[in-house]
């Protein structure tokens, strides 16, 4: 990407109206008579809908978790089964996940602040990082402890007993599958954006080239995109064989995977149970069990591990392909160069591009930026857009 140089630039500035649009779950904060520059990004009312549903699945979700979770502690006991534990234990960092995932959900609808200004999205990344901590602790925990009866040779485990209780579990755990798989996967389609003057509290438009100071040399403004689209998935990209890919919810997603790991232990034990309950001198199936589906457990955390890192590092999301995205802007007649690409996520899913667009001396600056702007909607569905304009000099 193309080097900034003072001398084979101008900085023109392009000013759009900004939609006030108060029907849209809490609206635009207005500073005055113009929007805040940290108007809302996140007080949609589609954002609303999908929190209340998803903090009313996660608290179903903890009433079942707790009551099997219950059943579990009393039947590992009572048939001293080390993988019937171990499928409790991690019932209960499912409990504490769901917690983290509750608070981040409802964290993530806090208005943004001067501070904040892009809103408390991030809390959702870190909660659910620390429910992959403690799954990854609490799955240690438990491998050290199986390792210790295999070495031992410890403890007699009641097969019908274990059977019986997994099978339960299984029951409880296809019921939170169900309830929970419907948001797995869910997309985030919201266009959110703010087009803002330099403290002005009207509608404005500068015809001439960086004539305005506002307490610097050349007064840049950053175009903000503003789509209503609330339908479209978040992501999408133009090569017809390429997935689409819609953003995730990640908590809802590690509850959905502890469900889902919770599952696979459950019919590992189950079948653990039928054979121990057949041949009781086999109690280190038992044993096994509790190691063979830690280690599947873990690997169902890996992804969305993968996710959450890319996020924190601010990496251009893998839906899009940023050599592509600026060939094409490069490609338009009127565009010099592209320069300070940037594109990450404050959340997975919630896509944003900042950007600037070098165009020839007698270009138009307002039809080059809706082309550029429609260019990036149209090609790769990304709702928060950020262009400066910068016009070739000499």
């Amino acid at each position: 990407m193309e080097a900034r140089t003072s001398e084979d630039r101008h900085i023109i500035e392009v000013c759009g109206d900004v939609p006030i649009d108060t029907g849209r779950g809490g609206g635009i904060k207005i500073c005055g008579e113009a929007p805040c520059g940290f108007a809302n990004y996140n007080t949609t009312s589609k954002d609303a809908k999908d929190r209340s549903t998803s903090i009313r699945k996660l608290l179903m979700a903890v009433g079942l978790c707790v009551i099997f979770m219950v059943v579990e502690v009393v039947g590992g006991i009572k048939a001293n089964s080390l993988a019937i534990l171990t499928d409790a234990a991690h019932l209960l960092s499912d409990v504490a996940a769901f917690a983290i995932s509750l608070f981040s959900i409802w964290a993530s609808g806090w208005e943004a602040t001067p501070r904040q200004t892009y809103g408390f999205f991030r809390i959702e990344i870190l909660g659910a990082l620390v429910s992959i901590q403690m799954i990854w602790l609490l799955a240690g925990i438990l491998v050290y402890e199986a390792i210790v009866r295999l070495i031992h040779n410890t403890g007699e485990v009641q097969g019908f007993l274990m059977f019986a209780v997994s099978a339960f579990g299984l029951v409880v755990n296809i019921a939170m599958v169900v309830l929970l798989g419907h948001d797995h996967g869910h997309g985030h389609g919201h266009g959110h954006g703010h087009g803002h003057g330099h403290g002005h509290g009207r509608d404005h438009s500068h015809g001439d080239d960086a004539s305005h100071d506002h307490d610097h040399h050349h007064a840049e403004h950053h175009h903000h995109h503003h789509e209503a689209d609330q339908n479209e998935p978040l992501l999408k990209t133009s090569q017809p064989k390429q997935k689409k890919r819609s953003g995730l919810n990640v908590n809802l997603q590690g509850a959905y995977l502890h469900v889902l790991g919770d599952s696979i232990q459950s019919v590992g034990v189950m079948i653990g149970g039928a054979i121990i309950w057949y041949k009781p001198e086999w109690k280190v199936i038992d044993l096994i069990c509790t190691l063979i589906f830690s280690v599947i457990v873990l690997g169902t955390t890996i992804r969305m591990l993968r996710n959450i890192l890319e996020v924190l590092m601010e990496s251009t999301p893998r839906e899009i392909d940023a050599t592509r995205l600026e060939k094409g802007l490069c490609e338009m007649a009127e565009v010099v160069a592209v320069h300070e690409l940037h594109i990450w996520a404050i959340t997975v899913g919630k896509v944003l591009l900042a950007c600037h667009v070098k165009i020839k001396k007698e270009a138009d600056a307002d039809m080059v930026l809706d082309k550029v702007i429609d260019y990036i909607r149209r090609e790769y569905n990304i709702s928060h857009v950020t262009i400066q304009i910068e016009r070739e000099f000499g």
